[in-house]
């Protein structure tokens, strides 16, 4: 991932993994929304990072609420991913990381 920093924000040490995992997560939902769009279930090849991104980040009560939210934030920015432009996946990954901070 080639996203450290911008002019005006700087990611704290560590943070790549956390960014490397929401970019999986996103690539990972806008192919499987695709596949579904043609017919083809593909909830059994579903990675399902939610779950160590939300742990990572700190949180700790992970509520229905909480996974309701994710699960529409996560589709809406997987909507926006362009599977042939690597860097488009890098910046919905910075955008979905900052959105989740908000929400912590």
């Amino acid at each position: 991932m080639k996203i450290r920093s911008l002019p005006l924000f700087k990611l704290p040490p560590g943070q790549d993994l956390i960014l490397f995992l929401i970019k999986q997560e996103l690539l990972g939902t806008r192919f499987l929304n695709d596949l579904q769009g043609v017919g083809f279930g593909g909830e059994v090849f579903s990675m399902d990072l939610g779950v160590a991104i939300l742990s990572l980040m700190g949180f700790h009560d992970r509520t229905d609420e909480l996974w309701e939210w994710y699960f529409e934030t996560l589709n809406a920015f997987a909507e926006r991913v362009n599977l042939s432009e690597d860097t488009t996946a890098d910046q919905l990954a910075l955008e979905f990381y900052v959105e989740l901070r908000g929400r912590n």
